[in-house]
């Protein structure tokens, strides 16, 4: 996919707007070991995998920037890690078109690497958000609940994305 189509980005916005909600409302409030599952990235990640990398990084600067706004930490740093994160998803999307096993092992991977990337970046910004002896757990945990999470929401999002364009094919 070289560009952004109107139809499908507007759906997946309202979708990760929906994510961002139920993120800070139902999952955060949530004493789960290791982190909590993370909704907006993992709805983000299955669409840039379909979408690809200039839907990604648009959509996950725009669900990054109003996760930012409605937290407390220093303004951009959601922004930057899911405009990353969105990107380097899509490029990969092309490579694992197809295979199930692979599509969940870039959500799960994704996931630990958004991470890590909040985590370093809210370290540089002089406000760790995690301990460094707690980012890998946390990683690792994020990982996992992505894995538990994608099977049930990537095929939804696919057939949505699928409607909302007409029946034609997506990547």
């Amino acid at each position: 996919m070289t560009g952004l189509r109107a139809t499908p980005v507007l759906a997946s916005a309202a979708a990760l707007v929906v994510a961002v909600i139920a993120q800070l409302v139902v999952i955060g409030p949530l004493p789960l070991p290791f982190g909590r599952p993370d909704l907006v990235l993992v709805l983000l990640a299955c669409i840039a995998l379909i979408e690809g990398p200039a839907t990604g990084a648009v959509l996950g600067f725009g669900a990054g920037l109003l996760g930012d706004l409605l937290s407390l930490h220093v303004l951009g740093q959601l922004a930057l890690v899911f405009c990353l994160v969105g990107y380097l998803v899509g490029m990969l999307g092309a490579e694992v078109e197809g295979s199930v096993a692979a599509s969940l092992v870039v959500i799960a991977g994704s996931a630990a690497v958004a991470t890590v990337g909040y985590a370093a970046i809210s370290a540089i910004l002089g406000d760790p958000a995690l301990s460094p002896r707690s980012v890998v757990p946390h990683a690792a945990g994020s990982a996992g609940y992505a894995l538990l999470v994608a099977p049930f929401l990537f095929p939804l999002v696919a057939a949505a994305l699928r409607r909302v364009e007409g029946g034609r094919a997506v990547r």
